[in-house]
């Protein structure tokens, strides 16, 4: 069959299991605050379980299903969180285990749906290809289908390039508060036998405990230093006024959510080191209500109570909100729920992974105007951090923007430049301040023609530019001074990222890195010349694409059988495991 054929046929097959997939989904859309606040439990478990338990080894097949199911998150809150918010009493009960398998059963569905959608996109696109396979089945030797995906362009995962320089930027954050870290840590260690008397379990399942003011002072301490880690967050600066105040507020209100959340993560494993027997769905998923919540944080900040109900409205997950942060694929890391009128649940799943995606999300969809604004602004930031990686009389810079004009018209600008005094080398920037982008296929596709259709015609002009009025001609437009005509390289520089699936057109007469992995090689290499960063910029990324660990999977969409990129053919789908 040729290779036309067969991705049709297996782009046909894949379709009809995603209307399968929709067929099964459907029965669990049952929209209440009692399903919502199980769901929220699952969800908890899912994500907290390696923190809770750290020495726990998790089953080949549970671990598998388990990490499948993380991508189940919005499309199961969007089955089960109620439109409209009612005035209805709250009603706690224990988690058991016939609940608790329903919920897992509708994020795995869900999961399959999200991700199977993603596969369909990408087969559409070329990304990956696809064919269908006959195969016997191991309990009856009948036959059936079973879909092979395999990547098939060069960009296929190119986010973990990204991805990898994020998690440096990360780890020294980390790094830089290491010995604070210490100091807390040693801290804990020395309150943790008060606080062992300050939490108990109730009727057998439930958390309780009361806190100190040193208790609450070390979590607020905690909780900054933990939030710094987190990515995305300089998307808008400390004390750009976003909804008629400065960032910082809503931050700080962050703040007081973690510290809370953290504390209660640490007494729930306490409780859970001492009785075995108590499930963590019930450990660490509360609720409380909403006008004492307000009054607390607003009590804990000595804060206006209007203004931290206000602010709390852009961290809060309600049905009207819902589909600003449940359409796309990126998980809504929501650090409160709202399901009914004068009730908060509050999971602390989302707190721990990235508050600020959840966050941001909501101002920019709340205060859009404000939003742009800002974005026209971030920047002169970032150019003020280049101007400070290339500080010292080495260094000529030009942060100005400069205009370049062609046939008299204003064809493209400058973003920064410097001039390397030491080997008379040019660099010249194109920065492209990106949404974070994870593998939702509308952001993914955006963000990659934004950043490489546009960067190329950057490049094109550029280089026309020069070609029309010579390098020395910019030098002097830029206010340098050189004895001769510098040698010029090109940079092309993502905030997050600079490579992203499905996109393989970069003009590699530039060098393409993200943010965070130009900022590493040029601080750990600060006497690099222009053109040795240049050469370790691109042999460093050639190196990553080259070690892609990309996607490999198995999954159940319907009733087909899908792998991608398998090493061998199962025997079977996968399912669910048999519950411990």
């Amino acid at each position: 069959m040729a290779n036309s054929e067969q991705g049709s046929e297996a782009l046909y097959a894949l379709r009809a299991a995603l209307d399968d997939q929709r067929s099964k989904v459907q029965p669990y859309a049952r929209q209440s605050e009692v399903i919502t606040y199980e769901v929220l439990r699952a969800l908890d478990d899912l994500f907290m379980t390696n923190l809770m338990e750290p020495s726990r080894k998790l089953a080949a097949e549970e671990d598998h299903y388990r990490k499948l199911s993380t991508w189940g998150v919005n499309k199961a809150l969007r089955s089960v969180l109620p439109p409209t918010l009612q005035a209805q009493p709250f009603k706690d009960f224990p988690s058991r285990q016939a609940n608790q398998e329903k919920c897992d059963d509708l994020l795995f569905e869900c999961a399959m749906l999200e991700i199977g959608e993603r596969y369909e996109a990408w087969l559409r696109e070329g990304i990956i290809k696809g064919e269908l396979r006959r195969h016997s089945r191991p309990d009856d030797d009948a036959d059936t289908d079973v879909l092979i995906l395999s990547d098939h362009a060069p960009s296929y995962f190119d986010e973990e390039i990204g991805w990898n320089g994020l998690q440096w930027a990360s780890s020294v954050a980390t790094w830089n508060n290491r010995g604070h870290e210490r100091r807390l840590e040693q801290r804990h260690r020395k309150m943790a036998r008060h606080m062992e008397r300050c939490v108990e379990l109730v009727g057998g399942w439930k958390v309780s405990y009361s806190t100190t003011k040193d208790i609450d002072d070390y979590f607020s301490e905690w909780a900054r230093l933990y939030l710094k880690r987190m990515q995305s967050q300089d998307l808008v600066g400390p004390d750009d006024v976003i909804g008629g105040r400065p960032f910082s507020r809503y931050v700080s209100v962050l703040e007081a959510l973690s510290a809370r959340s953290q504390k209660h993560i640490a007494f729930a494993a306490m409780l859970r080191a001492r009785s075995r027997s108590a499930d963590m769905r019930n450990l660490l998923t509360t609720y409380a209500n909403r006008t004492y919540f307000i009054e607390s944080v607003s009590a804990y900040m000595d804060a206006d109570t209007r203004e931290i109900s206000e602010i709390l409205d852009s961290l809060i997950l309600s049905g009207e909100n819902l589909d600003v942060h449940t359409s796309r694929s990126e998980a809504a890391w929501a650090p409160v729920v709202q399901a009914s009128s004068e009730t908060f649940i509050l999971p602390v799943y989302g707190l721990d992974i990235n508050p600020f995606q959840f966050l941001l999300t909501d101002l920019r969809a709340r205060y859009e105007s404000d939003w742009f604004r800002i974005a026209n602004n971030r920047e002169a930031r970032w150019v003020g951090e280049l101007e400070q990686l290339y500080a010292g009389p080495r260094w000529q810079r030009n942060t100005g923007n400069l205009k370049l004009r062609l046939d008299g018209k204003v064809a493209t600008d400058i973003d920064f430049a410097t001039l390397d005094t030491k080997t008379n080398e040019l660099a010249i920037f194109q920065l492209k301040w990106q949404q974070p982008v994870s593998l939702d296929n509308r952001v993914r596709r955006s963000t990659g023609q934004n950043l490489v259709n546009e960067s190329n015609r950057w490049i094109d002009v550029v280089l026309s530019w020069l070609t029309q009025n010579g390098v020395g001609e910019l030098v002097g437009r830029l206010g340098f001074q050189s004895p001769k005509s510098p040698t010029v390289h090109l940079f092309v520089l993502g905030r997050y990222h600079a490579r992203i699936t499905g996109f393989d057109n970069h003009d590699q007469q530039a060098v393409w890195c993200s943010w965070a992995h130009f900022k590493r090689m040029r601080t750990e290499g600060p006497r690099r010349s222009v053109s040795q960063l240049a050469g370790d910029l691109r042999s460093s990324v050639h190196q990553l694409r080259s070690s892609k660990k990309g996607e490999s999977s198995m999954l159940l969409v319907g009733e087909l059988p899908v792998v991608i990129n398998p090493t061998s053919t199962p025997p079977a789908p996968l399912v669910k495991p048999a519950p411990n």
